[in-house]
C-alpha cells in the first residue's frame, strides 16, 4: 500500500486551489448575473473555455479524434457541459450561492447512483445510508422557509438536477478518458457545447457591464472553468477519486464565508445543518471498503 502524499504535495495543493476556485464560482457568477444574466455567463464560459483549450490542443500538437469518438464526445458534452452549465446557472439565479454550493457536493453521491444503476459500482448498506443522508441534507435545503417562501426550491431542484447531469457524464467520460487525452477531450467537449448552448440563451445583450461585472466575467472563465480543470487534472494524476471527493466538503465553507462577507447572504442554523447532513452523506457513500 503505498504511503499517503505530503500534506504540502503538488497534487494535495492544486487540488485545494480548486475547491477554492469552486467555492468561489457562485459568487463570481453572482457578480456577474446583474450585467450579463446566466445566459450570459454561461454562454462566455463555454465559448472561452472552448477557445483557450483548443488554443492548447493546437500548441500541443495533439493528435484529431477519430470521428465515431466526437460522437461519443457529444453526447458527453450534453450532460457534462450543456445540461451541466444551464441548469446551475440558471439554477442559482434563483437560489443562493450558499445553497447552490451545498447542493453542489452531492456529485460525488449522484455519481454513485448512476453508477449503481449502470450496473458498474455494488449497492452496499454504507452507501444506501450515505445516499440517503446526502439526499435527507438536499431535503432540508430545498424545503427551507426562505426556499419555499421566495420560491428558491425551483433553483435548489435544478442545481440538484445539474449534480445528476454532471453524475452521468463523470460515467460516460470514464472510458472516453482511458483512450483519449485530456487536452484534445476537454477541447472538444466545451466545442460540441457552444451551438446547444447558444441555441438556449441566444446572444445576450449586456446590461451596462461596469468593472466588476468584467472582472468577475474573466475570473469565472479562466478561474473556474480553465482553472479547476487543469488544477484537478494536476490533481488526478496522483490522488485517488476518493480523495478528491473529501476534498468537495472544503467548498460550503468557502461559499458561505465569501458570500456572507460579499453578498451579505445569511447563513442560519438549518442550512449549516444541511450542509452537515449532506457532507457527512457524501463522505459514507463514497468510503471505500
Amino acid at each position: 500500500m503505498s504511503a499517503p502524499p505530503p500534506l504540502l504535495s503538488r497534487p494535495i495543493l492544486a487540488l485545494i486551489a480548486a475547491q477554492v476556485l469552486f467555492g468561489l464560482h457562485a459568487v463570481l457568477s453572482k457578480l456577474a448575473f446583474p450585467a450579463f444574466g446566466p445566459g450570459g455567463v454561461s454562454l462566455a464560459r463555454v465559448v472561452g473555455a472552448a477557445l483557450v483549450f483548443q488554443a492548447i490542443r493546437v500548441w500541443r500538437r495533439e493528435p484529431p479524434l477519430a470521428w465515431r469518438t466526437h460522437g461519443q464526445v457529444a453526447l458527453a458534452s450534453m450532460f457534462g457541459i450543456v445540461a451541466n452549465q444551464l441548469l446551475f446557472m440558471y439554477g442559482l439565479a434563483r437560489t443562493s450561492a450558499t445553497h447552490a454550493t451545498i447542493l453542489v457536493t452531492t456529485v460525488p453521491v449522484a455519481t454513485l447512483v448512476v453508477a449503481v444503476l449502470a450496473g458498474r459500482e455494488p449497492l452496499r448498506a454504507s452507501r444506501v445510508l450515505g445516499i440517503a443522508l446526502a439526499f435527507g441534507g438536499s431535503t432540508l435545503v430545498i424545503t427551507s422557509s426562505a426556499a419555499l417562501e421566495g420560491g428558491a426550491w425551483v433553483g435548489d431542484l435544478m442545481v440538484l438536477g445539474n449534480a445528476f447531469c454532471y453524475a452521468i457524464y463523470l460515467v460516460l467520460g470514464r472510458e472516453l478518458l482511458t483512450t483519449q487525452s485530456p487536452w484534445s477531450l476537454a477541447a472538444w467537449l466545451f466545442t460540441w457545447a457552444v451551438v446547444p448552448v447558444l441555441a438556449v440563451t441566444g446572444l445576450p445583450a449586456p446590461l451596462s457591464p461596469d468593472a466588476e461585472a468584467w472582472s468577475a466575467l474573466a475570473a469565472i472563465v479562466l478561474g473556474t472553468t480553465v482553472g479547476t480543470y487543469l488544477l484537478n487534472l494536476v490533481a488526478l494524476r496522483s490522488l485517488p477519486s476518493s480523495v478528491v471527493a473529501v476534498f468537495v466538503c472544503l467548498q460550503p465553507s468557502i461559499a458561505a464565508a465569501v458570500a456572507w462577507a460579499v453578498l451579505g447572504e445569511n447563513l442560519d442554523a438549518r442550512t449549516v445543518l444541511a450542509g452537515i447532513v449532506t457532507i457527512a452523506g457524501m463522505l459514507v457513500a463514497t468510503r471505500r471498503g
